[in-house]
């Protein structure tokens, strides 16, 4: 509720740079805020009527509510019989990657990663049977680390160092290698997509569209297993490190509120932005971050806190 808010009183009263015809907001959220309060936005037919959202990020907030709606199941299955939950859990993964590669061949999306069309948002990037692979490679990655976790753990102890070097190293280089394949992979293709108006071939296009999320899902997942199984070295202690906890407390915060604090900027803008020099971009990138951040803080401690802490005693 209070991110609704947020977003039409920024758009009402904060709303008066040049690009305001151009970036105003959805009037449909008028109409529709009710799909927002029942986190099925994303299920929109966005393309139709684009009633479906009021704030531009909320669409990832019913993905993880539908998300964690239907994790039930799948742990279910997979408690009680591992079979059969793995082989659900196997197929769903199996059936999003099908149904991304056949959506993007039909639909001539190309590489969606960087695509201006609305088409690859409203078909592939925010729908829920697109987005679920990353979920589902860390439901499985808590099942393993529940069934195998201490065994793994305890033995990878009793290793000699260099033996456990020799296992682990080449493992996180190949973590880090997928996970640098994902995001760069693309890039040549993007460039030639945007400037170009040149599409990805039929097969590499279907491939990223496809595998790309599974890949970067099952990457993460096999560099916390090493973590929690002694096999992080370094990497662990740094993402162990105390200070972190107060900032991953605000991570929610801070996504509800820096588009809109982007947006504020964009829309009292008097000329174009640019990406060069790179030394303009990484300032307005770390001015953002820094008030992404601050404002997290303070919707943090007025409403999520208070929030959490009367749910604890209404619970208690």
């Amino acid at each position: 509720v209070s991110t609704q808010s947020t977003g039409g009183f920024r758009y009402q009263v904060w709303f008066t740079g040049p690009q305001r015809m151009e970036l105003q907001g959805i009037p449909g959220c008028h109409k529709s805020w009710w799909k927002n309060l029942l986190y099925i936005q994303n299920l929109d037919p966005w393309k139709i009527d684009m009633e479906g959202g009021c704030v531009g990020q909320a669409w990832y907030l019913a993905n993880d509510m539908q998300f964690y709606i239907i994790a039930p199941i799948f742990i279910t299955l997979l408690f009680y019989k591992p079979r059969i939950g793995g082989i659900v859990l196997v197929g769903a993964v199996c059936a999003s990657a099908i149904a991304a590669a056949i959506i993007t061949l039909h639909y001539d999306i190309g590489m969606a990663v960087l695509s201006q069309s609305m088409d690859q948002f409203w078909l592939l990037y925010d729908k829920p049977w697109i987005r679920i692979t990353p979920y589902l490679m860390g439901i499985a990655g808590g099942w393993f680390y529940w069934c195998w976790g201490a065994q793994v753990t305890e033995r990878a102890r009793k290793t000699p160092l260099h033996v456990r070097l020799c296992v682990a190293v080449p493992i996180w280089l190949a973590t880090f290698g997928m996970q640098y394949g994902v995001v760069y992979g693309p890039h040549k293709d993007a460039i030639a997509q945007l400037f170009e108006q040149k599409l990805a071939s039929d097969v590499d296009s279907a491939a990223y569209g496809s595998l790309a999320r599974i890949a970067w899902g099952l990457a993460l997942v096999i560099q916390v297993l090493l973590c929690q199984c002694t096999l992080g070295g370094f990497i662990n202690s740094l993402l162990s490190w105390r200070g972190w906890i107060f900032l991953s407390r605000l991570t929610y915060s801070v996504y509800l509120v820096h588009l809109g604090l982007m947006a504020i900027v964009i829309e009292q803008m008097r000329a174009p932005a640019f990406l060069q020099p790179a030394f303009q971009a990484a300032m307005m990138y770390l001015g953002f971050m820094f008030m992404s951040y601050l404002w997290g803080a303070v919707l943090y401690l007025l409403v999520e806190l208070p929030v959490a802490k009367l749910e604890r005693v209404l619970y208690r």
